[in-house]
């Protein structure tokens, strides 16, 4: 059986892509759990995701009427070490996490044929890269501030406990803009990394590569020990990425861009959008979260938030339109259903 992750429809396994969109189907296997009842709670309804390791399905919670995510792993990848091991990573991170700004988790546990599942928040919303694709020419700075904001907070949150993340890109960022304000979610902690596993690297071995090369750090690209500088540098691309609408490196494949993490150096965000006048202090606090060197970034998340804030406030940014943007653009993009999901960049 195939899906189409944008109508939802289900066709046979001859498609190769949707009659509907054209878009290219993906296999879920010939018995996905449509239908099914899980521990007695969770109404199982459609697939809203797949990726390497599993499906993730929209269901419903039989007592409360509200709408979940089940992050399931395939029976079939049952002895697969390296996608029980994102499972495992993920429910550790999420059972000893809890903040407004980062996905819940509900229960975790195993189906009746064998499968390991999770379940979480069904998040309402825009994934900040669905956005960041509607809005090329990036967004207004006091948007991009509030965003920040919300994302290091919730990732000081996960430092604090001994957790990075090593994954944070627009499409694990999602944004609740069902009000008139954004509530950001972070998402995706399959390949979240503990300070137990740094002491053990920095003492015998390099750590394995895993991540989105796009958004990887330096250290990260090259396989050594990590610790909470390394989402510093990932949210420092996500931050340009908001101011410019454009990414630093232009790559085509991810050893390309890995290469280039490493040995290039980045652009400034005034060279790629030069009519957005971005003031220097301000481009000066982006660099340093995006230094190469770990030590010479800001030491923790918050310092890189409270930090861009001050100098955009200071300088006017926070308040002046840049060229191009539009006045609101929440109001261009229209709350769409997302979920968290399996992604399998990693």
């Amino acid at each position: 059986m195939k899906l189409c992750l944008r109508c939802n429809n289900y066709f046979s396994d001859d498609k190769q892509t949707c009659p509907n969109d054209g878009l290219a189907l993906e296999v879920v296997g010939k018995d996905p759990l449509i239908g099914a009842l899980i521990n007695n709670r969770y109404a199982v309804e459609s697939v809203v995701g797949k990726g390497a390791s599993g499906i993730v399905y929209k269901a419903t919670r039989l007592r409360m009427g509200s709408s979940v995510a089940i992050k399931v792993v395939h029976s079939y990848l049952g002895a697969d070490p390296k996608s029980l091991e994102k499972f495992t990573r993920e429910v550790s991170a999420l059972e000893n996490l809890r903040h407004p700004n980062i996905v819940s988790l509900w229960e975790s546990g195993v189906t009746d044929d064998g499968q390991p599942y999770l379940v979480m928040d069904y998040l309402e919303g825009t994934a900040l890269s669905s956005l960041l694709a509607n809005q090329p020419r990036g967004l207004h700075p006091s948007r991009v501030l509030d965003i920040t904001k919300q994302v290091c907070g919730a990732l000081k949150e996960a430092h604090s406990q001994g957790f990075v993340h090593r994954d944070i890109k627009p499409e694990n960022i999602v944004l609740d803009n069902t009000s008139s304000l954004d509530f950001v979610k972070i998402c995706d902690f399959g390949i979240a990394y503990t300070a137990f596993e740094n002491r053990l690297n920095t003492m015998s071995r390099p750590t394995t590569v895993a991540g989105s090369p796009a958004y990887m750090s330096p250290e990260q690209c090259r396989g050594l020990p990590l610790d909470h500088r390394t989402d510093v540098y990932s949210m420092g691309l996500v931050v340009f990425e908001m101011f410019t609408g454009k990414k630093p490196f232009v790559a085509t494949t991810s050893k390309e861009y890995m290469v280039k993490t490493v040995n290039e150096k980045l652009p400034k965000m005034a060279e790629l959008r030069p009519d957005l006048n971005i003031p220097e202090m301000v481009e000066h606090i982006v660099s340093k979260a995006l230094m190469k060197n770990p030590r010479e970034r800001f030491d923790n998340i918050v310092d890189f938030s409270n930090n861009l804030t001050a100098a955009c406030e200071a300088s006017g940014f926070a308040t002046v339109k840049g060229l191009n943007q539009n006045d609101d653009d929440r109001l261009q993009n229209p709350s769409t259903r997302v979920s968290e999901r399996l992604r399998g960049q990693s």
